[in-house]
């Protein structure tokens, strides 16, 4: 019996040292740009599919966030972080669509925008930290 819970230790363990963080998942603006990209992805799965491309264009966007901002750090280029904020800005735009159409409620979009809001202005915040040094 102690045979099989050591095993399930192990296996545990190593998935636990395959999904832990990395350095560059210690990225502050990358790790709140992936919570709000699941929080804003699960609650557009259940658009009609009359919608279909204005989900696509929602998780794509939000997609494409992150990559720019795994970009813009990476490279350190300013087009790579306007890239971030133009896809922010499309993203609230997409979702003030949802709203129109009923397809999100208010308080939801609420909440969206707030995580948004958050994410622009910590890239804004990390755009001028890096003019000044």
């Amino acid at each position: 019996m102690e045979e099989i819970n050591d095993k399930k230790k192990q296996k545990l363990e190593k998935l636990y040292n395959k999904y832990k963080y990395k350095n560059h998942e210690k990225f502050i603006i990358a790790k709140s740009a992936r919570k709000t990209i699941r929080y804003i992805e699960r609650n557009t799965i259940s658009f009609p599919n009359t919608y279909k491309v204005l989900k696509n264009n929602i998780i794509t966007n939000c997609y494409n966030i992150l990559e720019n901002i795994y970009r813009a750090n990476i490279f350190q280029d300013i087009n790579d972080k306007k890239e971030v904020v133009v896809s922010i800005q499309m993203l609230n735009f997409y979702l003030e669509e949802a709203l129109r159409k009923e397809l999100i409620n208010n308080k939801k979009f609420e909440s969206y925008v707030n995580h948004l809001l958050e994410l622009d202005k910590m890239v804004r915040s990390w755009f001028y930290y890096e003019k000044s040094v």
